[in-house]
This record gives C-alpha cells, sequence and structure tokens, in this order.
C-alpha cells in the first residue's frame, strides 16, 4: 500500500486576484508503506546532520527561506538558509521518492469558472486540484497494483468540503475513478509527520517555479536562481498529472 502526504501553498480561498500568490499548487509524496519506517527514520537522522536547529523542530519551507525575527533560522545568513533547503531537496531526491502535483493559475480558472458557471459562482481551487491530485495518484495505484491512502497537512476550512467533494460537487469533466484510494482525505498537524514536511518543501519549490516563470515573481536574484535550480532537481520525481481524457480543463487552468 502507497501512502501520499500532500500539502498546499498559495491557498486563498476564492480570493482568485491576490497578487502576492497567482498560483495555487497541492502537491504530495508517495510512500510505500513497507519503506515508511526506514525512510521515516532515514529523515529523522539526516535533518539533524543537515542542520541542528531542526532537532525537535517541524521544517516549514517558507520559515527557512523567509525567516521572521523570532524565527531560529533568522540568525542565519541568506546563503545559510537556502543551503539547508538545497540538502534537504537533495535528500528527497536521494530517497528517490514519487511527487504528485495540481497547480492552477488563478487567473485561468476565475475566468473559467465565469465561463462555465456564471458570475457568482465561487469554488475553491484546492478542490479541483484535490481531485486531480486523486485521479492521478489512483492511476498511479493501478499501476503498482496497489491500495492507498491520502494525508493532508491539517486545514479545517477544508475538512468537510472534501470529505463531500465526490458527492456533491459536479464536476462534468472529470472522471472521477479513485477505486483504489482507501482513504480519500486524513488529517495530519504537519508538526508530527516528517512525510507532511517534506510535501511542504517539494510544493514550495513548485509554487515558486511557476509563480517565477509565469509571473516573474522573487527579485532576489539569488533566490530566484536557488528556486529554479531546486525544482530542476526535483523534476525527475515527478508523476506526470497530465492525463488525456483531462487535456480540455488542464489547459483551461491547470498547469
Amino acid at each position: 500500500m502507497y501512502i501520499l502526504y500532500a500539502d498546499e501553498s498559495g491557498h486563498t480561498g476564492t480570493d482568485y486576484d491576490n497578487p502576492a500568490q497567482p498560483i495555487f499548487s497541492l502537491s504530495g509524496i508517495a510512500i510505500n508503506d513497507s519503506d515508511w519506517y526506514d525512510l521515516n527514520h532515514i529523515i529523522e537522522n539526516e535533518k539533524i546532520q543537515i542542520s541542528s536547529d531542526l532537532k525537535n523542530h517541524e521544517i516549514h519551507a517558507t520559515e527557512i527561506f523567509n525567516p521572521k525575527k523570532d524565527s531560529i533560522f533568522f540568525k542565519n545568513t541568506i546563503e545559510e538558509n537556502l543551503l539547508i533547503m538545497e540538502k534537504l531537496i537533495d535528500l528527497i531526491v536521494q530517497l528517490k521518492i514519487p511527487i504528485f502535483l495540481s497547480s492552477i493559475d488563478k487567473s485561468n480558472y476565475k475566468y473559467y469558472l465565469l465561463k462555465k458557471l456564471g458570475p457568482g459562482i465561487k469554488i475553491d481551487p484546492y478542490i479541483y486540484s484535490f481531485i486531480l491530485l486523486s485521479i492521478n495518484y489512483n492511476r498511479f495505484l493501478i499501476e503498482h497494483n496497489s491500495n492507498g491512502m491520502i494525508f493532508l497537512d491539517e486545514n479545517k476550512n477544508m475538512i468537510d468540503k472534501l470529505d463531500n467533494v465526490y458527492k456533491k460537487l459536479l464536476l462534468d469533466d472529470f472522471e472521477c475513478d479513485t477505486n483504489n484510494i482507501i482513504e480519500n482525505a486524513l488529517f495530519l498537524q504537519s508538526h508530527k509527520s516528517n512525510f507532511i514536511q517534506l510535501s511542504d518543501i517539494c510544493n514550495f519549490y513548485i509554487n515558486k517555479y511557476l509563480s517565477i516563470t509565469r509571473y516573474n515573481a522573487i527579485k532576489n536574484p539569488l533566490k530566484k536562481e536557488h528556486c529554479l535550480k531546486m525544482y530542476e532537481k526535483l523534476t525527475p520525481l515527478f508523476i506526470d498529472c497530465r492525463d488525456s481524457s483531462l487535456l480540455k480543463i488542464v489547459d483551461s487552468f491547470f498547469i
């Protein structure tokens, strides 16, 4: 059995016009249950070798990338913090952990909803991303003759919505085959899971890359180059989420 640990970035709900966060992304890493204990042990040991600050401290990409004054990473130089991030990315690459991703350009998404559903109808992009992520994760499970579960970083506003999404949300564009997924959405507090924390890092760079390449986000050249480099390191691990049956809607707003 596989367990998918997923996290979101750029989540502003139905505020589609937030200039600081033009991209919504939901990404996750898939762990075979037979490897769970070994991988968790490796990650727990390696993250302390990467930085002593990570001992008994949650890995949160935004905190390391842009530390505030009350953060333990604020004392470090930019270069030191970026090196910590790069070593964490190298660990993910070294462990060859599959990455699933689903990203939405909010401006295109807003136009799609207006055209398809008319004015006044708003749907959180999290919903669409989660459905696409689930469909493609299920396809991966079928290919590996396996069942699976999905754990998400705890988001109290989304719990009830995701519990009911397959029953109540009518999306003609999707053929929602998720029969190999035993549980569609279970929620974990990120500080309790190394795998949720690693998915946070992956998703951070996926979102930054898309924000940079589509909207020229991040003006600091050092951080910009770093983000592009980290994304390129992760790309060999990506599981393609572009299914031919979904091309019509993917071309509308999915990236």
